[in-house]
């Protein structure tokens, strides 16, 4: 696995492996937009810069750069809650939310 908080560059396209006990390691994207998998996790994830993604489970995790982007790798805690946390849930309901709204007001 990588040293912790250091910041990497990935290109359009190029993709990253995450193993070993990557467990409660957070990803977090600086620049662009990345792409999450991981092995056991139906669900794949996107973050974009300003958000992070925290590994709830055991497992490759492979990252990949949708556009030019810029990331961190560091370990943190566990996340409790299973899954991307509650800030980006947040978050990514707000914009959804948004969207809506945006589009009833058109």
């Amino acid at each position: 696995m990588m040293k912790s908080e250091e910041a990497r560059r990935l290109c359009r396209d190029e993709m990253i492996r995450l193993d070993g006990d990557v467990m409660g390691t957070v990803v977090s994207c600086g620049k662009g937009v990345l792409w999450l998998t991981q092995t056991g996790n139906p669900g794949d994830h996107l973050i974009r810069a300003g958000e992070a993604f925290s590994v709830g489970r055991r497992g490759v995790v492979l990252v990949s750069a949708l556009e030019d982007s810029a990331y961190a790798v560091s370990e943190g805690k566990s996340n409790f809650f299973g899954f991307e946390g509650p800030c980006l849930a947040f978050r990514r309901m707000a914009r959804r939310l948004e969207t809506v709204r945006q589009r009833l007001l058109a």
